[in-house]
This record gives C-alpha cells, sequence and structure tokens, in this order.
C-alpha cells in the first residue's frame, strides 16, 4: 500500500471518529443532573427576561431539536456562547488554545528530544553503570511523582521561597505586554513567566521517551550491523549516534498517542497550579461554572485534536517504516 493510500484511509478513520465524537459530546453534559438554564437564569428573575434568556441560549428547546442546532452551527464553526463569558465559545477558545500551544509545543519538544538524548546516553553508558542508574532511575522518579505534587514543591520553592519567577499569570499586570499574539514573545516578562511551567512541563513528560529510548537503544546496539560497524572499526560515537541511534528513534514516536491523555491531564493539572490562561484551566473554569457550551466546546476541541495528533503520528510512522502500512 502506498503512503497516500495509508493516509486516505487513516483521515477517513479521523472523519469517522470525530463523527461520533459530537453527538457523544453534545449528550454527555445533557446527562449531568442539574438544570443547564440555572448558569443563566436566576431564581428571583423576572419570569419574560428568563424566558428571554433560555430562548437566547437555546435551552428552551427539545433536546433533539438542540442537537440539531448545534450541529448545523457547529458546520459553521459556530460553538455556541458562553454561559459565563456572555462570549462567543469559539473565540475564547481560540486564544486559549493558543495559549496552551505556547506552554505544551516547547515543553513536548524538549521532553522528545531530551528525553531521547538521555535515552541513548544511558544504553551507551549501561555497562559503566553509574550514568544509567542516575538516569534510569531518575526517570523512574519523574515517572512515578504527580505531577500536581511537582508544580506545587517547585511553585513553593522557586517562586514564593527563592522568588525567582513569578507565581501566577503568563505576564505581569501593568507592564504593558501584549496578552496574547505573538507581540508578547518580545517581552522579557513573558519568558520569565514561562520558565517555571516549561520546565515542571518537560520533566513530567520526559521520563517516558527516556526510558523507551534507552531499552529501543539496548536492543538496536546488539543487532548485527553494529558489530559489523564495530569490525570495520568505526568510531563507539558514531555507530552509537549516527547508525544506533537513528534506528532506535522509531519506538519513541509512536510514544505520542499513548502520551495525549498524560498531556492533556497534565496540561490542565499545571495550568490551574500556575493560573496560565490556556485550554487545561478552561476546563476547570467551565466545570466550576456548569458552563456547558464552553465544557462542550472544550471537550470536544480537545478530542479532536487527540484524533488529528493521532493521526498524523500514524502516517509519520508508516513514513518512517513502510512496513506499517502493510498492516
Amino acid at each position: 500500500m502506498t503512503l497516500l493510500r495509508f493516509s486516505m484511509r487513516r483521515v477517513g478513520r479521523m472523519v469517522a471518529t470525530i463523527v461520533i465524537l459530537v453527538p457523544l459530546t453534545f449528550m454527555l453534559f445533557r446527562a449531568v443532573p442539574g438544570d443547564p438554564s440555572a448558569a443563566v437564569v436566576g431564581p428571583d428573575l423576572d419570569p419574560s427576561i428568563a424566558a428571554l434568556l433560555r430562548e437566547r441560549y437555546g435551552v428552551d428547546q427539545p433536546i433533539g431539536v438542540q442537537f440539531i442546532r448545534y450541529v448545523a452551527n457547529l458546520a459553521r464553526g459556530d460553538l455556541g456562547i458562553s454561559f459565563h463569558y456572555k462570549q462567543s465559545v469559539g473565540d475564547i477558545l481560540l486564544n486559549k488554545l493558543f495559549n496552551t500551544a505556547v506552554l505544551a509545543v516547547p515543553a513536548i519538544v524538549l521532553a522528545l528530544v531530551l528525553g531521547s538524548a538521555l535515552g541513548a546516553v544511558a544504553a551507551a553508558t549501561s555497562r559503566r553503570g553509574v550514568t544509567d542508574a542516575v538516569l534510569r532511575n531518575g526517570a523512574f522518579v519523574g515517572r512515578a511523582t504527580p505531577i500536581f505534587w511537582t508544580a506545587t514543591l517547585a511553585l513553593l520553592l522557586f517562586s514564593y521561597r527563592l522568588n525567582w519567577v513569578p507565581s501566577i499569570g503568563m505576564t505581569t499586570p501593568g507592564k504593558g505586554v501584549v496578552n496574547a499574539g505573538l507581540g508578547m514573545f518580545a517581552s522579557p516578562d513573558f519568558w520569565w513567566h514561562l520558565a517555571l511551567p516549561l520546565l515542571v512541563m518537560t520533566l513530567y513528560f520526559m521520563p517516558e521517551p527516556l526510558l523507551t529510548m534507552r531499552t529501543s537503544m539496548a536492543d538496536v546496539l546488539r543487532e548485527d550491523f553494529i558489530a559489523l560497524g564495530r569490525a570495520q572499526g568505526l568510531s563507539p560515537a558514531r555507530i552509537i549516534y549516527r547508525h544506533a541511534a537513528r534506528n532506535a528513534l522509531l519506538p519513541v514516536v509512536t510514544l505520542m498517542p499513548a502520551l495525549t491523555g498524560t498531556i492533556i491531564g497534565g496540561q490542565v493539572i499545571v495550568e490551574t497550579i500556575f493560573s496560565w490562561p490556556g485550554m487545561g484551566r478552561a476546563i476547570v473554569d467551565a466545570v466550576n461554572n456548569f458552563d456547558y457550551p464552553m465544557m462542550q466546546g472544550v471537550f470536544l476541541l480537545t478530542a479532536v485534536m487527540a484524533v488529528v495528533v493521532n493521526g498524523v503520528i500514524d502516517v509519520l510512522y508508516a513514513y518512517l517504516d513502510p512496513r506499517v502500512r502493510l498492516a
């Protein structure tokens, strides 16, 4: 099977999954006990005003009619109006998604790069013992440590005790920093705020690629072509980092789909602890405010992102390893 045909099949599965997700997401929040209109209409509100508000937010219609309107609006890119913010959910989430990407993407890239590099070092030095033991056991400890504990401890130590970095937010109020968009990247204040949550997220994601790379490298170093390279007199560094590491990277690529849930869960916790205005914080705020248009939008967008990331990783893996296309 060609890569194009494999990619088209994978895209078809992605579309089918998203089509199934839409009604599931819609019904999930209607199944929650309680009156959703209570988040909009207070008990002491004038009945005529309450009726207008229910009509505006579409909660006065039967479930079937609400679903049809929801799908029709979704086809136009309209995720509804937030009960809490009184704004378009799509506009709010676009800003939240950008803020999340600013934190999550560098953390994931750094974790994969540093984890893979340290995993290769651990495998290459496993016979000597000390370096491999430190890296391996450090990874085990990092994987076993809850991220809320790590984030809280880092906040207490580096922010409140040492006062090296700010404690909350993306920028310091009153400093005139652009709080959204590319303008904030030119501000040292933004990087000052980013440093600690980025460090916590990177350390949280790093153990899996490190341990996976170490195991994969150990297997590759026992292959015949490695023994042949040694017999030809190639330097150990060239054998390890040019030949063995490149072949050992394939299992690391497959980590991304498996880490999707971990990434989302860690993002929610870190953004809540550091008051980072991203998707993770939006999930918590939407649940606390019973803002189900916002909850629908956040969970649907998160699910779609997870499906798309998994699809892209599958195609990338098929490109790196043509045997996958035959499965």
